[in-house]
């Protein structure tokens, strides 16, 4: 099924037209479509093909932007209009397993800033920023440790920190992933199983479960788009990437965080109830290039909503 049809009730299609106050997020939505139902691939010096979107002002200010969990290249829909105000290029590559790109077994972290290099290469882009949000945040930092020579500036949103950064219980997810795989899977797929059955049903769940600055975020266009991001991310490939990938992060990262020389700017909000701000501020002070700001009363979606045209502001200049 092709995700324009899977979005019909939002997107109106052969339905009326969306109203004014709704065109945002119906320009949105309908953008999430055409990426997802259009792909864009390049391929990599190993032979795997790579999944990745282009938004905002194809002449701007490159600005590479690492997806959530479980996303996709489609998230990129939710910056299009901020990108084209700020003169930025969004580039958004999918990781591998995720949408469109190839799986790679047995990846790791510092794997990742070598694929981002090649999708650079392809498509002419000697330098640029890096942008990572959510899950995206642990690339962001690898790809800004391991480019130094070309990434002019590096954010963080909402980004996952290393485990030592929390405690045991914050750790249990990721620590699962590895020991007992087929249980992460199966939470995987119950998780999804409302997701793709009942998008406005499981939107409302999201908002209510989730920080009170973040409910109205997930039942709008944000939160739309991530909704459809979801639903890319395991249409080709299934939920194995997804399982492989909660268990990276639960690993070392593998990256010298004292050696990163990358301008960085980190964003959080303290009211975040899915990734603990602890890693945010162990991120800081690690990092020895890294600026911080924390949002006492956002959350995770409601950080990213209200603090985007900072961050393009300050990663495209």
């Amino acid at each position: 099924m092709r995700l324009r049809d899977a979005l019909g009730e939002w997107l109106g299609v052969g339905t009326e037209p969306a109203t004014d106050a709704v065109g945002g997020e119906s320009d949105a939505l309908e953008l999430a479509a055409e990426i997802a139902d259009d792909p864009c691939t390049v391929e990599l010096r190993d032979g795997r093909d790579l999944g990745y979107a282009t938004v905002g002002d194809p002449d701007g200010e490159p600005l590479v932007l690492f997806h959530g969990f479980p996303n996709s290249r489609v998230f990129a829909a939710a910056f299009d209009g901020v990108a084209r105000e700020q003169n930025a290029r969004v580039v958004a590559p999918e990781r591998p397993g995720f949408g469109v790109s190839d799986p790679a077994h047995g990846r790791t972290l510092t794997d990742w800033p070598a694929d981002v290099a090649d999708m650079a290469d392809t498509l002419g882009l000697d330098e640029f920023s890096v942008l990572g949000i959510s899950a995206g945040g642990p690339y962001a930092v690898a790809t800004a440790a391991l480019l130094d020579q070309r990434v002019e500036r590096a954010g963080v949103v909402c980004g996952l920190g290393p485990m030592a950064a929390v405690g045991l219980r914050d750790r249990l997810w990721y620590y699962g992933a590895r020991v007992l795989p087929p249980v992460t899977k199966l939470g995987l797929w119950l998780g999804g199983r409302q997701a793709l059955g009942d998008r406005e049903t499981f939107l409302e769940s999201m908002a209510e479960n989730a920080a009170p600055a973040d409910g109205p975020v997930w039942t709008g266009r944000l939160g739309m788009v991530v909704h459809a991001s979801m639903v890319e991310s395991r249409r080709h490939h299934g939920l194995d990437p997804l399982v492989t990938e909660t268990a990276l992060f639960g690993r070392p990262w593998g990256v010298d965080l004292g050696a990163i020389s990358v301008p960085m700017w980190l964003w959080y909000g303290k009211a975040d109830t899915v990734v603990p701000p602890a890693m945010g501020l162990y991120l800081t002070e690690a990092i020895p290039t890294a600026e911080s700001q924390f949002y006492p009363d956002l959350g995770h979606l409601s950080t990213v909503q209200e603090t985007e045209q900072e961050v393009f502001e300050t990663l495209t200049g």
